[in-house]
């Protein structure tokens, strides 16, 4: 059945308009709260379900019916209710009044349009309810408050054969796996950097705004929103739509000055040490694990760190073997020390073999976790140390990686190999309690006074 020739005016402020017009098939929209978020959804809810044909990506047209559901999804199906069925309402019309709504059922939550296709108000609290039903369109509205398998398990599959889209909004609660969607959209990995599996990311956008990028909210608001009694962390979430996590609750981020040079002379002593993670395949892009390897190079003074440098990424076992030995070349005398375990033997001969190309030798020190759990390891090594300012980070690139898994620790979805690398350094630096030359040098015991 053809669409009725029928207008909607639509009215969206440049940012709305912006995620409206975008041609991805898959949107990631982060923002804060009053940006228009909802507003923005049934808009395209709307067009989505007046819609009578599609083109497939292999150039095939397919009929879009009353099996092609459109699903508004929120966290539970009174919210959704609550939020999106009078709005609907308002947008679309009766059509005995010139809209778009020929039928409603409130009870099972669908609208139906002149074209027989129908918009669904779902709740994700019921996830049953989400299954059997063909999807050409699908919002999940705060996907952050709802269960990850709801899209992974339920709502992408039943996208697949009409190659439907998905728009997910709010606002953000914390790294979860909201955070890591928005991620994968925003820097198109050719991986899942959470699960480590082979991923395209190329149908997805990512989207992000703060309350204050709605021009119709007043000056008044705004500095309403931005001031009161709200913590800066509130603010940060709701308003600037930040995705905070450990809060620096452990390490905080203004423990780690940022230095322009480590100290060098009598005294110093310099350390390379390594966290491996799982490697890349050299001859693909599959990657096996999601956290990075990172060769950290830390110079010591008495107690004070400087961590002059650290490299980092998704390495294959080559790549990850001649990062080390490059800083090992770099950093004449220094000791290397690398995380006892499978990984390390594996880029062991690697090791050797660079070794005797660049005529650099060094003894390789496992590093063990001694039954510690890493969170523990890292706390341990770097909380008091750093609360007492005695960790300094050298100026460079890698700073706000750093200072950034310093804030977000120990949240378990957030990145803390640079601050395992790091707390390395802990094991290797030992002070000593008793002045080398005060020490006596070791001789044999006098052979009558040995037995057998």
């Amino acid at each position: 059945m053809a669409s009725p020739q029928i207008r909607v005016n639509v009215s969206l402020h440049p940012g709305q308009a912006a995620v409206f017009n975008s041609p991805a098939r898959f949107k990631v929209v982060v923002a804060g709260r009053r940006f228009g978020k909802s507003h923005l959804a049934a808009y395209l809810l709307g067009m989505h379900a007046m819609m009578d044909r599609k083109v497939l990506s292999d150039g095939r047209e397919v009929d879009l019916t009353i099996e092609h559901g459109v699903y508004y999804v929120a966290p539970t199906q009174d919210m959704g209710r609550r939020i999106m069925w009078p709005k609907l309402k308002q947008l679309l019309g009766y059509a005995r009044t010139g809209g778009l709504i020929v039928n409603e059922n409130i009870n099972d939550g669908w609208l139906e349009l002149l074209n027989g296709r129908r918009i669904y108000v779902k709740g994700a609290d019921n996830p049953d309810s989400l299954r059997g039903l063909g999807l050409s369109f699908v919002v999940l509205d705060e996907y952050a408050d709802m269960k990850s398998f709801v899209w992974d398990e339920i709502l992408s599959d039943a996208l697949g054969d009409v190659e439907g889209e998905a728009l997910f909004i709010g606002t953000p609660k914390g790294k979860n796996h909201f955070y890591r969607l928005f991620m994968g959209a925003l820097e198109k990995p050719q991986f899942n950097p959470y699960t480590g599996a082979a991923e395209d990311w190329a149908e997805w956008e990512a989207f992000h705004f703060k309350s204050t990028d709605n021009p119709f909210l007043s000056d008044r608001e705004k500095k309403r929103m931005l001031g009161g009694n709200r913590t800066l962390d509130t603010i940060r979430q709701e308003v600037e739509a930040d995705f905070l996590s450990g809060g620096g609750k452990v390490l905080k981020p203004d423990w780690f000055p940022i230095v322009d040079r480590a100290p060098k002379g009598e005294g110093v002593f310099t350390f390379v040490t390594v966290d491996l993670a799982g490697f890349k395949k050299a001859e693909g892009t599959k990657v096996l694990r999601s956290d990075k390897t990172v060769v950290c190079v830390t110079n010591t003074l008495g107690e004070d760190w400087h961590i002059k440098d650290m490299k980092y990424g998704h390495w294959d076992v080559r790549k990850a073997a001649l990062e080390i030995i490059l800083a090992v070349r770099d950093n004449p005398g220094c000791r290397l020390g690398i995380e006892q375990g499978a990984l390390k033997e594996a880029v062991g001969p690697y090791l050797e073999e660079l070794m005797r190309s660049y005529g650099r030798y060094v003894t390789v020190e496992p590093l063990r976790h001694n039954n510690q759990r890493k969170q523990d390891r890292i706390a341990w090594a770097l909380q008091g140390r750093a609360e007492r300012g005695r960790i300094h980070l050298v100026r460079g690139a890698w700073n706000n990686d750093f200072i950034t898994e310093a804030a977000d620790f120990p949240d378990p979805l957030a990145h803390d190999d640079m601050l395992d690398a790091a707390a390395y350094v802990d094991q290797m630096a030992k002070a000593y309690y008793v002045d080398p030359e005060d020490m006596t040098e070791w001789s044999p015991l006098d052979q009558e006074l040995m037995t057998y």
